[in-house]
């Protein structure tokens, strides 16, 4: 009960000092000091009111919003229009009863009646070809394309067919679709020479870690030069999972 006596006392003591003090500034300072007082107020009001206020959408949105997930997730699972007008989609709908229905449907006819790819005339040589050239392939969208297009850049050209294989998302069964298409061109590859790069041109190529790399050059600066692949094997410098994958990409010359 004292408690609730003292601060009857001390509150309307609190609110005269700052009236006084609030009388004591000039005039100009005195108006800023209520408009800012003010704005506060109105902010807050505001965010109260927001929270009561009920949450309107359009009619429709749910089901859009639906619509708009399905598709990106089909367009994810996806490389090419081809796949992606075979993929349908399940349509979730209501009816006038309120009981909810599903119904497939596919991507619009515009799609549908694209013509499908027409395999090129004779192999494609993988390691020149462009990404538009890569297109007609079966499996191979723009997507794949272009990811064939970079890990060549990054290896320094294919060494082999199987090498499709590591990049992302091709699945195996479109490499074994695309085998008979393609051949290698060796003469397009960019070897590396072994004696004379650098460790970040070695460290760069896929095949090869930071240690394998620090081990290499080291031993080529004690050993002054590498004259094949069987002395990297003797020597156990590199694991023979990677000198088989690398062997390929060195010039010992």
């Amino acid at each position: 009960m004292a408690d609730v006596v003292h601060s009857c006392h001390i509150y309307p003591y609190m609110i005269k000092k700052l009236l006084r003090e609030l009388y004591l500034l000039p005039r100009g300072e005195q108006r800023a000091l209520v408009g800012v007082t003010f704005l506060l107020l109105l902010s807050l009001l505001l965010r109260i009111g927001v929270q009561f206020l009920p949450g309107r959408e359009p009619a429709g949105v749910e089901e859009f919003e639906r619509e708009a997930r399905e598709i990106m997730a089909a367009l994810a699972r996806a490389d090419s229009m081809d796949q992606l007008q075979a993929e349908p989609l399940d349509r979730i709908r209501s009816d006038s009863s309120g009981k909810v229905r599903t119904s497939s449907y596919t991507y619009p006819a515009y799609y549908a009646s694209r013509d499908t790819k027409r395999l090129p005339s004779e192999p494609l040589n993988i390691n020149r070809a462009d990404s538009v050239q890569l297109l007609p392939l079966p499996g191979i969208g723009p997507v794949f394309a272009g990811r064939i297009i970079r890990y060549r850049k990054l290896l320094g050209g294919y060494v082999n067919v199987d090498q499709l294989n590591e990049v992302y998302g091709i699945p195996p069964e479109t490499i074994e679709l695309i085998r008979p298409q393609v051949y290698i061109d060796s003469s397009a590859i960019q070897k590396i020479r072994i004696d004379s790069a650098t460790f970040s041109e070695l460290l760069r190529h896929p095949y090869l870690d930071y240690e394998e790399v620090k081990g290499l050059v080291e031993y080529r600066d004690f050993k002054g030069n590498i004259s094949s692949a069987q002395e990297l094997n003797a020597n156990q410098i590199l694991h023979d999972s990677t000198l088989n994958k690398i062997d390929g990409y060195f010039d010992y010359r």
